[in-house]
């Protein structure tokens, strides 16, 4: 619901800004619709694409980026078709003008870049708050029971961890620190905002400098430059050359 009041009201401010030259096109209703709309479907595309690469990478890291990017431009195409096709509706003298198809979708595709990156931003920040900062006040008792063993990965989403399971993912509103500490699986700390269950791990990429892990149900985990050393002591992986290999069969703990 927060995430559709944004885009309302970014449709609104778009309204009344009138990028592109809608602005002339008159009709303060028929622009508050259009733009409205639009931001909607644009929600449903672009955040869908968000979180299907979010959910194949690690967040923030270079292929991510170029992935997010990728998948907006993906998304771009329907959202040009459609939005092109609304407003030669709403204008029937646009379709006159002969705007482009290639055009319209560069138009679509700067705003689609642009809003993209700002979430990235956003969201990438928010995951690497401190773990000790404090949660808002809140009307529901955070969970203190345990998350069960099936359990892959906890990561960190503002004042909620996402909980990674083979069948699909859940929020729960509570610090990543007592998620941890409600686990009945082993497993290590990854990174600030990432905890990884041993089991969980199907692969160990990059070096000690670019750490991912390739968990069991396609998630990639990251690893941060200071908890390389304790996943190498807990035998995750063996450096090869200044690479990360997996060792042979489970990861052991100490």
């Amino acid at each position: 619901m927060r995430w559709i009041a944004l885009t309302v009201l970014a449709g609104m401010l778009l309204a009344i800004l009138g990028p592109f030259g809608s602005y002339m096109n008159g009709g303060p209703l028929r622009l508050l619709a259009y733009w409205t709309g639009a931001m909607l479907l644009g929600l449903a595309l672009y955040g869908s694409a968000y979180r299907l690469v979010s959910m194949k990478l690690a967040r923030g890291s270079r292929r991510w980026w170029l992935a997010l990017a990728g998948a907006t431009l993906l998304a771009s195409v329907p959202e040009a078709l459609a939005t092109r096709t609304a407003a030669f509706r709403l204008w029937p003298e646009l379709a006159k003008l002969h705007l482009s198809l290639p055009l319209w979708f560069a138009q679509t595709t700067t705003i689609g870049l642009v809003a993209m990156g700002c979430v990235g931003l956003v969201m990438r920040r928010s995951a690497t708050m401190p773990d000790d900062m404090p949660a808002p006040p809140a009307s529901v008792e955070p969970a203190v029971t345990p998350l069960g063993g099936d359990v892959l990965a906890l990561q960190m989403e503002d004042h909620y961890v996402r909980v990674h399971r083979p069948a699909g993912t859940e929020l729960v509103l509570m610090p990543l620190g007592r998620a941890i500490e409600a686990m009945q699986a082993e497993g290590l700390r990854t990174h600030r905002s990432w905890w990884v269950a041993g089991h969980a791990v199907a692969a160990v990429e990059g070096n000690a400098r670019s750490m991912r892990l390739r968990l069991s149900n396609g998630v990639v985990a990251p690893v941060a430059r200071s908890a390389v050393i304790y996943l190498k002591a807990a035998g995750w992986f063996v450096d090869t050359e200044g690479d990360a290999a997996p060792r042979a069969g489970q990861p052991s703990f100490p």
